[in-house]
């Protein structure tokens, strides 16, 4: 009884640290999109998003179009592949000038060009992201989830830091656990490791490798809704994020996201200010709706 009691607690504690923490480090980072736990328990299908990031001290500005695939992988492994292509508007201030350690090494008495890539709009597609998620029991922790991911490199590096011409690998854990008959929450703990980008643009200081903490409350409104609350501290520019999240069903097979993240970061280290984005998904079979609900240890 005492042990069901501490978990509410412990769950608000850990997202307080989690948004008021300091950044551990002010160099910027590519942009990594929030793993897609959720379709460990919904159908195997399509979701096309789309998405706009703000930044109204720096005047960035990008607007995404994507689309996710989730594939089943055994009776109990999803599979998943994005890909999302970018409008990035600069309004004139290159990621170059914001972070001054993304600056690539010059020739003695040459001068480093700040203004790359010279351009206030550039567009393209980004990284594409191929993932892994798995129930995984650990002894201690208990039931989790694991995750895995590999960014592809194939997307300019003018987008940096949205996007880049380089290779990331991501591993995750996440232990969920209930805490009422519609509330639950999650831990997270990822590590990021980036590797340099393609091409002499960028410096090795612009690909920080990252360690994460956050932690999520979800309230379940109805079998097919729910409403979601996560916090994230990675510092290195991914810095502290908040994120409101609310999943509706929208008639058979599809569903609607609608999701609100706001950067609290001091403005020269943030990707963004907010970000919104708005989501369809279209399940290719129902098999998982006539499925039991997951147990407490494998997360809502």
């Amino acid at each position: 009884m005492n042990g069901s009691r501490r978990r509410p607690a412990a769950a608000c504690a850990c997202l307080v640290l989690a948004a008021l923490l300091p950044a551990a480090a002010p160099a910027a980072a590519p942009w990594a999109e929030p793993l897609p736990w959720e379709a460990m328990t919904g159908d195997t299908g399509f979701t096309f998003d789309v998405q706009r990031f703000d930044d109204p001290e720096s005047d960035w500005q990008v607007d995404a179009f994507g689309l996710t695939s989730v594939m089943s992988q055994g009776d109990v492994n999803r599979i998943y592949l994005r890909w999302r292509h970018l409008t990035f508007h600069t309004a004139g201030r290159s990621a170059l000038a914001r972070w001054p350690e993304a600056v690539p090494p010059v020739a003695e008495g040459e001068t480093p060009d700040l203004d790359w890539p010279g351009e206030d709009g550039v567009s393209g597609w980004g990284r594409p992201e191929l993932g892994l998620l798995a129930p995984l029991r650990l002894p201690l922790i208990g039931d989790s989830l694991f995750g895995g991911e590999v960014a592809l490199p194939f997307a300019p590096n003018a987008l940096y830091p949205f996007a880049a011409r380089s290779t990331s690998v991501r591993l995750a854990l996440r232990r969920a656990f209930r805490l009422g008959e519609r509330l639950s929450g999650a831990l997270v703990f990822e590590q990021v490791m980036n590797m340099g980008a393609a091409g002499e643009e960028l410096a090795d200081e612009a690909f920080p490798e990252l360690t994460v903490w956050g932690g999520s409350l979800a309230w379940r409104l109805a079998p097919a809704a729910e409403l979601r609350f996560s916090a994230r501290d990675a510092g290195a520019g991914e810095c502290r994020r908040l994120r409101l999240t609310l999943d509706l069903p929208w008639g058979e097979g599809r569903g609607l996201t609608l999701g609100l993240m706001r950067g609290l970061a001091d403005a020269e280290d943030r990707l963004f200010a907010t970000h919104a984005t708005v989501a369809v998904s279209i399940a290719l079979d129902t098999a998982s709706a006539d499925a039991p609900e997951a147990s407490p240890e494998e997360g809502p």
